[in-house]
């Protein structure tokens, strides 16, 4: 595979779908679209144009330079994610437990709430209707 079919995340030739349903079909991904295998074959292709001695050219978004700021930039928004998802992954987890598995959980306060206004409406009246339409359950 080439550097920029691996930056286009993209094959030489399509996969040849068969007809037939008795055969079963083994597809791969050869994407290589992560985060972390853009930057490696981002350095691919840098380190293929500063070895190419013509690769010279005047555009400035075709220099080394800029493909080597983009890289730095690609690592930068990268470290951010990575910084980011472990309290991210707390705060969920915090969020569902309150939500669904404490003792006190907001779904079961509400379902009991919602089975306390059932015992003192009317069933045909539009509170009652409106009520009854609103659902909570737990994952």
């Amino acid at each position: 595979m080439t550097i920029v079919r691996k930056l286009k995340g993209v094959r030489k030739t399509s996969i040849a779908t068969s007809t037939n349903p008795d055969e079963a079909q083994a597809n791969y991904s050869t994407s290589q679209m992560s985060y972390d295998q853009r930057t490696n074959n981002m350095d691919l292709l840098i380190a293929l144009l500063q070895n190419t001695p013509n690769f010279n050219p005047n555009e400035i978004e075709y220099q080394i330079a800029t493909y080597q700021s983009k890289k730095a930039q690609m690592l930068v928004k990268t470290q951010a994610v990575a910084d980011t998802f472990i309290p991210l992954n707390n705060a969920r987890s915090l969020r569902n437990s309150t939500l669904y598995s404490s003792d006190d959980n907001l779904v079961d306060t509400a379902n009991k709430a919602k089975d306390y206004l059932f015992t003192i409406l009317d069933a045909s009246s539009a509170q009652y209707k409106a009520i009854a339409k609103i659902k909570f359950k737990k994952r």
